[in-house]
């Protein structure tokens, strides 16, 4: 079985789950070039703070591909919106048949949503939880080792892709998922596994004679017609290491499948507290002493949190497969038609135990006293989302599929007391050549 898997490999290893249709074969080369778009509608329904309903092309792109002998290269952009995007560029090397070694840009190992390409996806959005604290594509090289019941991926990466950060230097990150599959047959698999990944954050802004890192993590309300992320939305100052760790299960047959995950995320913090504490030296506010001026700027870690649970049922067509090289389930086949439902929990508030917003200075008070002068609170309030989702999706065949999602999304964060309720609905048509 894992012999035959080999032989497909390059048709699946990259961010689609169609097989290209234009393949040429010369030289023993293997060229393929294919294409895929994805337009979106959305009405939104919202509490309090509108947001703006329409259609969006949300995917355009161009994908091509080679493999000769053990080599397999693949480059994907995406011209949605009006702007060209990057997206996979890699070189891989199958080791055999149970070993790969990767480099370029693509995703990081350690998520399974993250990696499900969106074109394989049952919802019209991967969950917030995936979109806000799980990593995206990153610039670095994977070691990945498969066999019937194993696999694991970890590989080592840039911080920052282009290395340009306005001051500080690059940093890096290592992440991973490893798997354990207790089935693994052709029609019914099941997988349970841990993800890790720690990322050292180096790059930031030049600020008072040191260099200040901001750790931005936010998410939209699961949708793309509009990806506004001003209620997600958590910024994090000083932020230094980076640790997520995650579960994560799937169960698929012929008929259906369920998977999740749960993500944890802390964020380490470091500041050169000196050098800080003399640039305020002389000020209309400065601090006496570096041991008060610390006291009345405290310094504590940040954690998030969230998880997410999918369901899907096949009404009619062809069975739900499974992509072993990946770990990932696949998308629709033929001429199908199933529905799905979500829960999705995301939560990026770390608020103190007696802390209190201030909504005129759009900040928390920590000490439970309001004071003119300054004082910095440890709170972070991105906002807690609770989402539900259900949806129909149909196959035309392997290339044409739309799906239809409405989404309800209970929301809190101090900063946007009114807002609580969104309602979403949304439909998508592919096209995947």
């Amino acid at each position: 079985m894992l012999a035959a898997a080999v032989v497909s490999f390059g048709a699946l290893a990259q961010d689609f789950d169609t097989t290209p249709s234009l393949s040429v074969e010369k030289n023993d080369a293997r060229f393929t070039i294919g294409a895929r778009m994805m337009t979106d509608v959305a009405y939104y329904n919202t509490q309090f703070t509108p947001m703006r309903s329409g259609a969006a092309l949300t995917d355009a792109r161009i994908r091509t591909s080679m493999e000769k002998g053990d080599w397999y290269f693949y480059a994907d952009f995406d011209f949605s919106k009006g702007a060209f995007k990057q997206k996979n560029l890699f070189l891989q090397y199958s080791l055999d048949e149970n070993q790969t070694l990767r480099a370029g840009y693509y995703n990081d190992p350690s998520s399974m949503a993250n990696n499900t390409s969106l074109g394989s996806y049952h919802f019209i959005s991967r969950p917030a939880t995936a979109r806000a604290l799980a990593p995206g594509r990153q610039l670095g090289v994977t070691y990945k080792y498969i066999n019937e019941n194993i696999f694991a991926s970890q590989g080592l990466f840039a911080e920052n892709l282009y290395n340009n950060q306005n001051a500080g230097y690059q940093g890096f990150t290592l992440g991973g998922r490893w798997l354990y599959l207790p089935i693994n047959e052709k029609n019914e698999t099941l997988h349970v596994g841990i993800s890790a990944r720690y990322a050292k954050i180096n790059s930031g802004v030049a600020f008072n004679g040191t260099v200040q890192t901001n750790l931005s993590i936010t998410t939209p309300i699961e949708t793309y017609v509009d990806p506004t992320t001003q209620f997600m939305n958590a910024q994090v100052l000083w932020a230094s290491d980076e640790i997520n760790v995650g579960a994560e299960f799937l169960y698929r047959n012929e008929k259906m499948f369920v998977r999740g995950e749960y993500i944890y995320k802390y964020i380490g913090k470091e500041r050169d507290d000196e050098t800080l504490y003399k640039a305020q030296l002389g000020t209309l506010w400065s601090w006496a002493s570096l041991e008060s001026w610390q006291a009345g700027n405290p310094l504590e870690a940040t954690k998030f949190n969230g998880g997410y649970v999918e369901a899907g049922y096949l009404i009619f067509g062809e069975p739900y497969s499974y992509n072993g090289r990946e770990a990932l389930l696949g998308g629709m086949k033929g001429r199908s038609l199933e529905v799905v439902a979500r829960y999705n929990y995301t939560n990026l508030n770390d608020i103190v135990d007696g802390a209190y917003y201030f909504v005129a200075q759009d900040k928390y008070i920590d000490n439970g006293i309001l004071s003119d002068y300054p004082v910095t609170s440890t709170s972070v309030g991105g906002g807690a989302l609770h989402a539900a989702t259900i949806g129909v999706n149909y196959s035309f065949n392997n290339n044409v599929h739309m799906l239809v999602d409405y989404t309800y999304s209970h929301f809190s964060r101090d900063k946007y007391a009114m807002d609580k309720n969104f309602h979403t609905l949304q439909s998508r048509l592919v096209f995947s050549f």
